[in-house]
């Protein structure tokens, strides 16, 4: 098959194609049932309703852990992070946790995560537990899916999980987001926000409570349309989005819900930039981004990204009775990004040279070279699993299937013109104005068993085991910038991966846990892109987890600590001794560490939260620390909640770290101070029930440290190495109405 035009591959409109694979068993009781009485089969995630401190902790863990995890509230993040923040920032206030901090604002730009040393594409992030992500290896944009308005809370989960959490990279563990709730009674909300760099959200939520006329179903629909012109310069960006989630009961122990969330976005932005130096620091700006000259390389008019994402699912749950029950979810997902960039991501670099034929020479040097490049990718896929309540225990057994259909191509092109610009490497056969064009497909199985024996009154363990089958196809016309050749790949890669888990509850306010468990990490196809990618031989990196910790949770305080030690194997390296260097599997890291979090009742509405985390992840082979791996990480939080007045205070800390695997380039430690006070006017009038006003300040003390470097020199940091710096001083000022 082969892909060399983007034709053969494109968004038609709204047809979004579901797998219906849920069918109800056995016989029906007449409508009237309510979302509450349908079955919960084992969802991953959180487990609330534990009370006391714990509903005012910023992160906080579960009495019936078995892993480490950090549970974070919309309580929380609603006040004390930007209304236009994404998972990430949320995210960065769990222990071990970095990243989260966008260059172009709080929310304005994608930003990364880092859980333990492991970067992002080495754990998974899912929604309502679906794992979403990248096809060409499981990275992800955090601004192209779920903008905070649609999660209701967020759970980081440190570890592997058990044989029933699913995603292609449990290797490092989860970030599960998770959606809102439709409410049981009528109700419309309106949020509007506006704050710094001109930056605006105006949004609206509808619940139409429970329907008895259709057996107690359920509505929630909210969208919501932000703007800005961001921190950087000539940055601007725009984003909408719309989501829907209805429930509704069949017969008197089955519920049926469907859920679609729609995202587009543009913003403008170099796309091959990773900063810049610091003497371009000096003359433009910390906050450069983009020229408005139209004679530059960085002129905004060479460099916007457009992005459509579709999220969407069906899900059936139901108790067969006997003990029977099945929980079936089938998905499908859609990313589409179009991006033009001029080749220059230089400041101050101007126009430059283009090659108007085929094998021809470079003509003058006043024209614009760039690109456009497109990545579009459909997923589909199902989640079954079922369920036996025993006297022993609780059985769970089922199988992940998911298939997927990626384009990428990359072709260059003066933009004066839009022409093309034959600047590659000139083989017979392949237009050298085309750097990449790609097809790439998986088909992925992974059945399950575990489980959860209840060997006391106080003891659960929990075996398990997972099968991986991963079957994964690169059809390219081109495959990449070195591989100038046609280029047809089959790879099957198997694993079979065990867990064990147990909790043990000490008493009514604190439990031990501990974990076994091994990890998996998907192969990404670019280790094929090489001339000989025929003497790729290579298996799944793998990680072997073990940990334990301690829960405990009272009227006016929650607490939680772990220990873990997590062994890394099967690391791909590239062999750059051959004359086209291919990957295989050599070494490994090992990542060590401690971990905890408090939360303390100080009582009249205050309340104190903390966290802290000494992190070590090492090469095997050097043992010198990895890249982007902070050694310590920290939070600290005053919270206030009393008589309709909300106020938080938040620290968060980074450690250092190296931006390179040699410690050559240091990344001096930094942090987060934000503030943000709130207040609910009760039944105001005009038909209003609620009406908070809040106003949110980010990065109080202004600091604008260095968040990321790059080493250019493999000798050593030099004047060449690049950087990117936090965003001055913010404020967010938000009203929501509720009716």
């Amino acid at each position: 098959m082969q892909r060399s035009k983007l034709q053969r591959f494109k968004y038609q409109g709204n047809a979004k194609p579901l797998v219906l694979a849920a069918i109800t068993l056995g016989l029906c009781s007449p409508l009237g049932a309510h979302a509450e009485t349908a079955t919960d089969l084992g969802t991953v995630g959180s487990q609330g309703g534990e009370g006391g401190v714990s509903a005012v902790a910023p992160s906080k863990s579960s009495l019936q852990a078995t892993q480490p995890q950090a549970v974070i509230d919309k309580t929380f993040f609603e006040d004390a992070k930007s209304p236009v923040s994404d998972f990430t920032s949320i995210a960065a206030i769990a222990p071990g946790v970095s990243g989260g901090i966008s260059t172009n604002g709080p929310g304005l730009s994608e930003a990364k995560n880092t859980l333990r040393g492991f970067k992002d594409g080495e754990y998974n992030v899912t929604y309502d537990d679906i794992p979403f992500g990248d096809t060409n290896g499981p990275t992800h944009h955090s601004t192209a899916y779920f903008p905070a308005s649609i999660i209701d809370h967020v759970t980081v989960e440190r570890g592997p999980g058990n044989a029933s959490t699913i995603g292609q990279a449990t290797f490092g563990g989860s970030v599960n987001l998770y959606s809102l709730v439709p409410s049981n009674d009528f109700g419309i909300s309106t949020f509007d926000s506006l704050g710094s760099w001109n930056t605006r959200l105006n949004g609206l939520t509808i619940n139409t409570g429970s329907i008895d006329g259709l057996g107690g179903s359920k509505l929630l629909v909210t969208g919501q349309d932000m703007a800005s012109d961001g921190y950087l310069t000539n940055s601007s960006l725009g984003s909408k989005n719309l989501t829907f989630k209805y429930e509704q009961p069949i017969c008197s122990k089955t519920l049926l819900t469907l859920f679609s969330s729609n995202n587009s976005n543009f913003y403008y932005q170099s796309d091959g930039s990773k900063g810049i130096t610091e003497a371009q620091a000096a003359i433009y700006g910390k906050n450069f981004g983009l020229s408005s000259d139209p004679s530059k390389a960085l002129y905004y008019g060479y460099g916007r990204v457009e992005k459509s994402t579709a999220f969407d699912y069906i899900r059936l749950q139901s108790d067969l009775g006997a003990g029977w029950g099945v929980d079936n979810t089938s998905y499908y997902v859609w990313y589409g990004n179009n991006t033009l960039s001029a080749d220059s991501a230089v400041p101050g670099d101007g126009l430059g040279s283009v090659i108007t034929t085929q094998g021809g020479s470079k003509g003058s040097a006043t024209q614009m070279p760039g690109y456009v490049k497109i990545n579009q990718y459909a997923i589909y896929g199902d989640v079954v699993k079922i369920t036996k309540q025993t006297d022993a225990g609780l059985f769970r057994t089922g199988l992940w299937y998911e298939t997927t259909d990626t384009f990428r191509s990359r072709y260059d092109y003066n933009l004066f013109g839009m022409t093309p610009n034959y600047k590659e490497k000139n083989v017979a056969g392949i237009g050298s104005n085309i750097l990449y064009d790609q097809g790439s497909s998986w088909k992925n199985y992974q059945p399950f068993a575990e489980f959860e024996w209840a060997a006391t009154d106080n003891l659960k363990v929990t075996p398990g085991i997972k099968l991986m089958k991963w079957q994964q196809s690169i059809d390219a016309a081109v495959l990449d910038k070195a591989a100038r050749q046609a280029a047809h790949i089959d790879n099957e890669f198997n694993a079979t991966l065990p867990f064990l888990t147990l909790n043990y509850k000490i008493d009514k306010s604190s439990s031990v846990y501990a974990q076994y468990a091994q990890g998996m990490l998907v192969p990404d196809i670019s280790y094929y892109y090489s001339p000989s990618y025929q003497k790729t031989d290579i298996v799944p990196q793998t990680s072997s987890n073990y940990q334990v910790g301690y829960v405990h949770k009272s009227s006016n305080i929650t607490f939680d600590a772990d220990i873990y030690y997590i062994d890394f194997a099967n690391k791909l390296t590239q062999d750059v001794t051959s004359v086209d260097p291919v990957y295989y599997n050599a070494g490994g890291v090992i990542y060590k560490g401690i971990e905890g979090q408090v939360a303390y009742a100080v009582g009249n509405g205050f309340s104190l939260y903390t966290n802290a985390s000494l992190n070590s992840a090492k090469t095997k082979a050097t043992g010198l620390r990895i890249a982007n791996a902070p050694e310590t990480t920290a939070a600290l939080a005053l919270l206030y909640n009393d008589s309709g007045l909300s106020s938080s205070l938040v620290y968060k800390y980074v450690g250092n770290q190296f931006a390179d695997a040699s410690e050559l380039l240091t990344i001096n430690p930094y942090s987060t101070l934000d503030y943000s006070v709130g207040y609910t006017f009760k039944s105001p009038g005009l038909g209003v029930k609620n009406m908070k006003v809040n106003l949110g300040v980010y990065n109080l003390l202004n600091h604008t440290d260095v968040i990321s470097a790059s080493m250019t020199s493999k000798n050593g940091p030099s004047a060449a190495d690049l950087y990117t710096w936090q965003p001055e001083r913010s404020f967010m000022a938000t009203v929501k109405l509720d009716f």
